[in-house]
């Protein structure tokens, strides 16, 4: 075994070395560097601090209030800026951070840039409409998380989700939440997911800076979490951040926890409502028998009840008046047709040739059997028959003579 040649240092001492290394080191004690500001906090000391950060890289800042006071412009995360500064060494950390004693605007930071056009193009096409937002499920059966593997993030859903509606199934999809790899990974997952027949999804990951956030506003993830077959709950970072997850999901919450909570109803709130719901029906059906009880006791105490042979009496004298009542119609009625009836007889009677005849007339009739009512109408040497009233006489006209006087 080598000896060594030095005592150990201790952790501190470490640190203190390094920091004396990096702190004086010329090249690291006046530096300019370009990059775009995120997580930009000012705490009431008035002392700044954020990250700078390019496509690759990440880099802790801190510029102290007695520089931040000659700042020109306001901060905002998203700014790309030009800073000067020097290396600066936290020991009780063992981190270095760029302390910044000048910071002026480049230009607008290039991912918050990117990240507006394609917020604005998305919205465009309408995929973070409110009439797309679908209603969760009030009763899941099966409930799909999409979570980083092992995370403070998944376990709180688990837990939450067990403990609200221990009914439901939990389908979860383990998957990477941060870094350049993590949109497929979430992509494969809720692919995965998508096969698996839930009522409900849950994007979740913990807070974090927007660059750790990154992976949530890529945009074929975006565009395939819209063809979601169902609700999805996006529970990416705090309520200070917003990603396009959040803006094309059908529900949007802060924490992996309100997810929980807003994908499954409470087990206790059902029983509640359960026992509410039959206190009310057991109500309801207590007043309506008490209803239908007081209605039998009024209709027993009526006649029908008491003596339920007297409607049929009642029905008896009422069928013997109708009838005694339709005996004196009809009767009334065939007396009527039989005065009508003697009438007619006695009209046609007064009207029989008989009766005339038996008053000493006669009545003549020429060959073709025509009433001879004028001696004008008959020739002489014409065939006649005269009725009588005992029988018929047959005669031919020798003569005729003519009454003028009338």
């Amino acid at each position: 075994m080598r000896e060594r040649t030095n005592e150990p240092l201790s952790v501190s001492g470490l640190s203190l070395l390094i920091k004396s290394r990096l702190e004086n080191d010329p090249g690291l004690r006046s530096l300019s560097v370009r990059g775009e500001i995120s997580n930009f906090k000012v705490y009431q000391s008035g002392h700044c601090y954020f990250s700078l950060k390019d496509e690759e890289s990440v880099i802790s800042c801190v510029m102290w209030a007695s520089y931040a006071a000659y700042l020109s412009f306001v901060p905002k995360d998203g700014d790309e800026v030009l800073v000067h500064g020097r290396i600066s060494v936290y020991p009780a950390r063992g981190s270095y951070q760029l302390a910044i004693d000048h910071m002026e605007l480049f230009g607008q930071g290039a991912e918050l840039l990117r990240l507006k056009l394609l917020a604005e193009k998305l919205a465009k096409e309408g995929l973070f409409d409110e009439s797309r937002k679908r209603p969760l499920p009030r009763f899941p059966h099966r409930v799909g998380v999409i979570a980083g593997k092992g995370s403070a993030g998944l376990r709180d859903i688990v837990v939450n989700l067990s403990a609200r509606w221990p009914i439901a199934e939990l389908v979860v999809e383990p998957s990477l939440v941060q870094g350049k790899e993590a949109p497929k990974a979430i992509m494969a997952a809720f692919s995965k997911l998508q096969s698996q027949g839930i009522d409900v999804l849950i994007i979740a990951r913990g807070g974090g800076s927007s660059e750790d956030l990154s992976a949530f506003n890529d945009e074929n993830l975006v565009r395939l979490v819209a063809t979601s077959v169902c609700p999805v709950i996006s529970a990416v970072g705090h309520e200070v951040d917003t990603t396009l997850i959040d803006l094309v999901a059908d529900r949007r919450v802060s924490t992996p926890t309100a997810a929980a909570i807003a994908s499954v109803p409470d087990k206790y709130e059902v029983y509640q409502t359960l026992d509410l719901s039959r206190d009310r029906l057991q109500g309801a059906l207590e007043g309506l028998l008490r209803r239908l009880r007081e209605r039998l006791d009024s209709l027993s105490k009526r006649s029908f009840f008491l003596a339920p042979e007297s409607i049929y009496r009642q029905k008896r004298e009422d069928l013997i008046q109708v009838s005694h009542r339709l005996d004196l119609a009809i009767a009334g009625q065939l007396q009527r047709k039989k005065d009508r009836l003697e009438t007619s007889k006695r009209t046609l009677e007064s009207l029989n040739p008989d009766r005339v005849l038996s008053r000493g007339f006669s009545l003549s009739i020429d060959s073709k059997g025509k009433p001879l009512t004028s001696a004008a109408s008959v020739k002489e040497g014409e065939s006649i028959k005269t009725r009588f009233k005992d029988g018929i006489i047959n005669s031919i006209v020798t003569s005729k003579e003519t009454d003028h006087g009338r």
